[in-house]
């Protein structure tokens, strides 16, 4: 839950991939930055290190922990591989209960339906205990699916995100994951 290792192979040479970076779509960037590094005469040692020291963006898969609960803050992901790849991230982590906090995606046009049907199915097949939606359209759309799909933890309906959001050590527990998505704060106030 603290981060992703990986061990790239050429030829007799192996270098170990570390970083606080989460999630297996950051394999493939960081395969290439090993690449380029290698290349550009770097030492495997030297990549090792500097790979060790990259740390994700603010609210890019950045953790924290909150009374013994990791918080996984990917609330400036806006987009639906951005999303797919957090839910998958989170069906994959160890932990006490999954938590899965959203309003959804906004601005997807004619594809608001379809997106929000298909992150109801990567909800369903990655299974969190517990589903926060902050309520909107996009919202009731995933709850819809959701129940559609026969999912099977509970579906928190939230109408006060901002409280929510302000009073979350009162939500989580000692060994949770929450993977929070897509803050959609300019429709909260």
């Amino acid at each position: 839950n603290s981060g992703s290792t990986f061990i790239m192979t050429k030829h007799k040479t192996a270098i170990r991939v570390e970083t606080r970076l989460l999630g297996r779509h950051q394999i493939a960037p960081l395969a290439m930055a090993v690449g380029i590094a290698c290349r550009l005469g770097m030492s495997n040692r030297q990549i090792e290190e500097a790979i060790r020291k990259v740390i994700p963006f603010e609210h890019r898969m950045q953790t924290y922990f909150i009374g013994g609960a990791q918080i996984i803050d990917d609330t400036y992901n806006g987009n639906l591989e951005g999303s797919l790849a957090g839910i998958s991230l989170l069906g994959e982590l160890k932990a006490n209960r999954k938590i899965y906090v959203t309003p959804g995606l906004v601005e997807q046009g004619s594809e608001k339906v379809s997106v929000h049907e298909t992150i109801a199915r990567a909800l369903s097949d990655a299974s969190p205990d517990v589903i926060v939606l902050m309520r909107n359209s996009s919202t009731m759309i995933i709850e819809k699916h959701l129940s559609k799909l026969k999912y099977r933890g509970q579906v928190k309906i939230e109408t006060d995100p901002i409280q929510f959001y302000e009073n979350l050590e009162h939500f989580v527990a000692n060994g949770d994951v929450v993977m929070m998505q897509n803050d959609w704060t300019d429709n909260y106030n």
